[in-house]
């Protein structure tokens, strides 16, 4: 419906308060109130689709607008779940302004719902046209972008909590009785019962690791960390012995390359040993038998600089990018894992304020990887 008369006085007043155009002069918001037309929307009514071609810019004027995304651990159809709730005044559909121009979320009325919708052809043409209003109104999108994106972090983080952390407590009691189990405690059990819990309680163990990575995703910082001084050499000793006798088993060749001395850090030596020994593992995954693995330290000008590097198939370079996404495994989805491990990895050396980095084929050898992390050094 297109806005005239005193409707057009009463939309200025809600784009007035709005995230987006609460910031314009008086004479700026008549030009935008022009573009505008109300829409009322039932209970229930789908505004947008996550993935459709983004061509209308909507402010709630009345109601409640919920925004879902498509949630999903690997491959699947995945879930829809509700991200945040939108209100009067709120923008849905930034995305009809920014490129490509696709809905990166639906939206659906959870009540009877008022919106202002604006067709982005014309407002585009607005914002080109006049540049005062264009740099307050990308300058207000740019917050609005950026307030949704740390909002559906934390929303994600805390379900990912909940979730995992109510999966762990009965998960935890059936490895128990598996256990007691296998340990004769409950009686005999032939060899093709034992081997059939073994290989049960072996899954379970593999899924209460991934429950304790997916709690590890959304409590990472350096306030749950326990920091302390504490020597890069010693845990990376720790992290080879625990590793090593994955690397035998495969016929590979682990090298460690560094000093005898090398200056204290401040950090959390259990975190920084989980780093050095993701980093590892998935080298091994990643390399043929007989192949070779080099950890080095050494230290910089700036801090420590640790780097792994393997004679592996290597990243493509489509996926090496995103590595360091959550849940991302790459296109070798028969891979075992979650794609958790390097996400993790980052969100420690991050924590410790460093930083780490993926290179592939290796510089220096023209194969496999190069994983390389910083860490600022003890001051």
């Amino acid at each position: 419906m297109v806005i005239e008369g005193r409707g057009m006085v009463a939309i200025k007043e809600v784009l007035k308060s709005s995230q987006l155009f609460g910031g314009l002069a008086g004479y700026q918001l008549d030009k935008v109130v022009r573009l505008c037309r109300e829409e009322t929307c039932e209970m229930g009514t789908v505004i947008f689709t996550e993935g459709s071609i983004a061509k209308d810019l909507y402010i709630v004027e009345q109601g409640k607008v919920a925004l879902e995304m498509n949630i999903r651990f690997g491959p699947g159809p995945g879930r829809k779940g509700t991200i945040d709730i939108i209100t009067k005044g709120q923008v849905l559909g930034w995305s009809a302004l920014t490129e490509p121009c696709t809905f990166t979320m639906s939206a659906r009325c959870i009540e009877k719902t008022k919106v202002i919708a604006l067709d982005t052809f014309p407002l585009q043409h607005l914002l080109e046209d006049d540049r005062h209003i264009g740099y307050k109104v990308m300058q207000e999108l740019a917050n609005v972008e950026r307030s949704r994106l740390d909002h559906t972090r934390e929303t994600l983080a805390h379900i990912l909590s909940i979730t995992s952390h109510d999966l762990k407590a009965p998960l935890a009691a059936v490895q128990s009785y598996l256990q007691v189990i296998l340990g004769g405690f409950a009686g005999g059990i032939t060899d093709k019962q034992r081997n059939m819990l073994t290989r049960s309680s072996d899954r379970i163990s593999g899924l209460l690791n991934l429950i304790d990575n997916i709690l590890d995703i959304s409590r990472i910082d350096t306030a749950e960390m326990k920091i302390e001084t504490a020597s890069l050499l010693e845990v990376a000793r720790n992290s080879i012995e625990d590793i090593r006798p994955l690397a035998e088993e495969k016929g590979i060749q682990l090298i460690e390359e560094w000093p005898e001395e090398l200056p204290q850090i401040h950090g959390s030596p259990s975190r920084l040993q989980q780093v050095i020994t993701n980093l590892l593992s998935n080298a091994i995954k990643f390399t043929s038998p007989q192949g070779m693995i080099s950890f080095r330290l050494r230290e910089t000008q700036d801090g420590i600089r640790a780097e792994v590097i393997d004679s592996g198939i290597g990243i493509s370079a489509e996926d090496l990018p995103k590595i360091f996404d959550d849940f991302y495994r790459g296109g070798d989805l028969e891979k075992s894992g979650a794609g958790l491990g390097l996400s993790i990895s980052r969100k420690i050396i991050e924590a410790h304020g460093g930083k780490i980095w993926a290179e592939s084929p290796c510089p220096e050898s023209g194969e496999g990887s190069k994983l390389t992390f910083t860490l600022p050094k003890d001051e």
